[in-house]
């Protein structure tokens, strides 16, 4: 066996020396040479690398709130040798840069960083030899104010889907309005804030989720995330019997409708049922809130053989209510 392993290394070592022979040792060193002056050659051309450089305003007084603010990054192209750009980005690019909030002030509620300023800095940190092509920020302004504020409600912007055979019986918001800085001029004009857009879906119990408010142009608002509640209920059918008024009608005359209650059918979440009226005795739903109504208006010349029945209003909560049948029978008298 030890005599076997001894031919397999004197296989391999023969094998080597063939391969590492002078012959082979001199291509690999021109190979190697050769790489390097390619290597040499590219280094030595000229490129354009774009650097994301992070920008920060410093200085802001305690009593001042920025409402707007800047960009925290700019990106910076800059023009080079190989090995120059080879060497910001082994270095981690370029450190951030840092502005004076008093400094860039240009008017009394709003500010400026300048593209120049920011290649006045960026070039301390360049070597003499490279050039800054272009510098590329979508917003270098900002605003502010001293505290000028107000409280608004918080309204939903999205779509909220429970699962089937349920609907959104309550939505709450927690805090359910927020403070806004601005201008007194935007102030003004702001009476709501949205939520950024959410979509929800196939949920049927309480679902909480977090939401941040949709950005306002100038404006900042205090928090700028709020929890949103969203409370399904299972949707029943249900139906009442509802007295059917005559309106529009001349104070010589009677309407009188046949007949004179109609079933009208909804769909209710069964906490919102609960809470409507009943009667003691029998347990059934009361029309509280309910108005069934004919148009004299519409029967007035004799023409028609009945008369439409509207819906004219339902108890909140309530959905899809309708009357059994749309028309009744009428009788119009002389008093």
């Amino acid at each position: 066996m030890v005599g076997r392993r001894l031919q397999i290394i004197d296989i391999i070592r023969n094998f080597l020396s063939k391969l590492i022979n002078k012959e082979f040792l001199v291509f690999l060193f021109f190979l190697l040479l050769s790489g390097l002056f390619w290597l040499t050659n590219v280094l030595d051309d000229s490129y354009e690398k774009e650097f994301a450089v992070p920008i920060r305003l410093s200085g802001v007084p305690k009593n001042v709130i920025l409402t707007g603010e800047i960009d925290s990054v700019v990106k910076v192209v800059v023009r080079d040798k190989g090995y120059v750009i080879g060497s910001y980005i082994f270095d981690g690019g370029f450190r951030s840069l840092c502005f004076d909030f008093e400094n860039c002030n240009r008017s009394e509620n709003t500010g400026e960083i300048f593209i120049a300023d920011i290649q006045r800095m960026l070039a301390q940190q360049m070597y003499s030899s490279s050039k800054i092509v272009s510098v590329k920020a979508n917003n270098l302004i900002y605003s502010y104010n001293h505290g000028r504020n107000k409280k608004v409600p918080v309204r939903l912007q999205g779509k909220i889907t429970p699962a089937e055979g349920y609907y959104l019986a309550r939505i709450q918001f927690i805090p359910d309005s927020v403070t806004i800085y601005a201008s007194k001029k935007l102030l003004d004009s702001i009476q709501y804030v949205y939520t950024e857009r959410m979509e929800v879906s196939n949920f049927n119990e309480i679902t909480t989720q977090k939401v941040r408010i949709a950005k306002i142009k100038n404006a900042k608002a205090l928090p700028n995330q709020v929890k949103v509640q969203f409370y399904p209920d299972i949707l029943t059918e249900e139906d009442v019997e509802v007295p059917i008024q005559a309106i529009n009608v001349p104070a010589d005359k009677n309407m009188r409708v046949f007949p004179g209650k109609m079933k009208v059918k909804f769909a209710v979440g069964s906490q919102r049922l609960r809470s409507m009226p009943k009667n003691i005795e029998t347990r059934e739903l009361l029309p509280d809130g309910f108005k069934l109504v004919v148009d004299y208006k519409e029967v007035a010349n004799g023409s028609a053989e009945k008369c439409h029945v509207y819906l004219q209003a339902a108890p909140n909560g309530i959905r899809n209510a309708h009357p059994v049948v749309n028309v009744v029978d009428y009788l119009i008298e002389q008093k």
